[in-house]
């Protein structure tokens, strides 16, 4: 499978999709918890929990659709022109 990502920039999106997620997720339990209708703030909860997972599935597969659209790399090894080795997956 083909990348656009470099390993920095995977391992912050991953953290920054983790801290997203179970933010949304804290928001959503919260409003569970307090019997809330769909509001604005449950609203948000949802899309933090979204927008975590996508950074967190863009992440763990190096791969980014958006920068694909946009001819973006971020992959030091590719823009240079080595082998596919250097990656994991």
């Amino acid at each position: 499978m083909r990348h656009n990502m470099g390993k920095i920039e995977r391992v912050i999106r991953f953290i920054l999709g983790v801290v997203l997620f179970m933010v949304g997720w804290r928001v959503l339990d919260a409003l569970a918890v307090f019997g809330a209708a769909a509001t604005t703030s449950s609203i948000v909860g949802v899309v933090l929990a979204v927008i975590g997972l996508i950074n967190i599935v863009t992440g763990l597969l190096a791969y980014c659709p958006l920068y694909a659209l946009l001819h973006f790399n971020t992959c030091e090894a590719c823009r240079i022109g080595e082998t596919h080795k250097h990656m994991p997956v």
